[in-house]
């Protein structure tokens, strides 16, 4: 029997221990219907007006918020419809961050630290996982539950089945080969001639400045913000002309410039009167 030596490769006594700086995290997946309804409602940011940042944690971009802001947003008279009718509804700060707490435990959401930009000013901030877990106002929390997995799978098969598509377009009938080339050709047709009006308008234009004295527009709502339709109507138009100063206006203002001027002086005659007396 040797002796026992203790020593750097000692393991005599040592205990399976979790590694500094980790937190065990639950799946959100498995959570019950109504906490996966109250997470998907804080982040909707329609309903809920809950306001969430970009940062960064392990190298990996991820959207984080404030406490506050998940509470303010749980008080309000829209989170009552996403709650089944036998739920009582948070009517306090302090029932709202009851429910946090919950989401916190299933796996939703993470406490975090915040750090400095990464880069300049209003960039994403450097987050760093707290060491203690805690529901409060004041701390930031990282979504871990990204929404229900059909939409990740849908927009996938789409991927896939777009780019199954494109890579087996030599194998396709002929008949759609040739649809697909008629079609291509007829938007390259649509936008030269887009193009060709809008060069011939300009070219109409610059030769009407010389010509006219106000400048001519063929199709002039070609491009402002409206529809289709109404950037072609009307056909043509013309230049607003400049305004002009009218002669009421003119003589008016020498009117009131000589009003002026009797007014100014009348208090000079007034007072040489009085001194002749």
């Amino acid at each position: 029997m040797s002796d026992h030596v203790h020593g750097p490769n000692c393991n005599h006594g040592q205990q399976q221990q979790r590694p500094a700086g980790t937190v065990q995290v639950n799946d959100a997946q498995q959570a019950p219907p109504l906490f996966k309804s109250i997470a998907s409602y804080l982040r909707d940011e329609k309903q809920s007006a809950m306001r969430t940042k970009q940062g960064v944690i392990n190298g990996k971009r991820i959207e984080y918020f404030k406490g506050k802001s998940a509470v303010n947003a749980l008080l309000k008279e829209n989170f009552a419809k996403v709650l089944p009718k036998d739920q009582q509804v948070p009517k306090e700060r302090s029932d709202a961050i009851v429910v946090l707490n919950e989401l916190g435990k299933l796996g939703f959401i993470l406490c975090v630290s915040r750090g400095d930009y990464i880069g300049e000013k209003h960039s994403p901030r450097q987050l760093a996982v707290a060491p203690t877990q805690e529901m409060n106002e004041n701390n930031y929390y990282v979504w871990l539950w990204e929404g229900p997995k059909w939409g990740v799978y849908l927009r996938a098969g789409l991927l896939i089945a777009g780019i199954l598509t494109a890579v087996l377009f030599p194998l396709w009938p002929s008949f759609l080969r040739l649809g697909v080339w008629y079609l291509s050709m007829g938007v390259l047709g649509l936008l030269g001639v887009f193009f060709g009006i809008a060069i011939v308008r300009l070219i109409l234009y610059v030769l009407s400045l010389i010509v006219l004295p106000r400048g001519f527009w063929l199709f002039p709502n070609l491009f402002a913000d409206c529809g289709v339709i109404e950037s072609f109507i009307p056909f043509y138009g013309w230049d607003e002309p400049k305004a002009k100063k009218s002669p009421s206006s003119t003589s008016t203002t020498v009117n009131e410039k000589s009003a002026g001027s009797d007014v100014t002086h009348s208090p000079r005659s007034t007072t040489i009167e009085a001194v002749d007396e």
